[in-house]
């Protein structure tokens, strides 16, 4: 499993978070298989609504969360009522979460968390952006996976930086 991101796809965007965005999703679609039944997952069209992936075999979505450095006990996300609304929708999304390093773009950690493992009480309402701000009003959330269990978090891999190197 080659663990660099593609950093000539994302030539062609100025923006750094949108050149990790395309960068992890298309790490994602050509190293993860669904891990619900192992089938090779195909990518949704941009901006779809909390979900990233989907499998054309038993059906689940899955949304991906990336971020540099740990993952840590809470995740920065988009739309505060958009999630809540696909959390409890009929078809929730299960939850991929990889790090990366940003000094090398190599993956770092990658784990999958089963969506009936996400619900509403595991989403923070952040702070309504202020009236003089170009998006007011606008409501994000965190994703606060402390509060799902540890059995419920699939660890694909795990790599530790440590003096010696990197470990598995």
């Amino acid at each position: 499993m080659n663990l660099n991101l593609p950093i000539e796809i994302a030539e062609d965007y100025s923006s750094s978070s949108q050149r990790i965005r395309v960068m992890t999703e298309y790490w994602v679609n050509r190293s993860v298989f669904c891990p619900n039944c192992g089938n090779v997952l195909s990518q949704f069209g941009n901006n779809k609504p909390v979900a990233d992936f989907y499998c054309k075999k038993c059906s689940e979505e899955y949304e991906l969360k990336s971020q540099n450095g740990n993952v840590g006990k809470k995740i920065v996300d988009g739309a505060y009522f958009t999630m809540i609304e696909r959390l409890e929708s009929d078809n929730n999304p299960n939850f991929f979460f990889l790090t990366y390093d940003k000094s090398t773009f190599g993956v770092r950690n990658f784990l999958t968390i089963p969506k009936y493992f996400f619900v509403p009480g595991i989403i923070e309402k952040r702070t309504a952006l202020s009236p003089t701000a170009r998006r007011a009003g606008w409501v994000g959330c965190n994703i606060d996976i402390s509060i799902s269990p540890k059995s419920g978090k699939s660890i694909l891999f795990k790599m530790e930086l440590s003096k010696a190197g990197m470990k598995f």
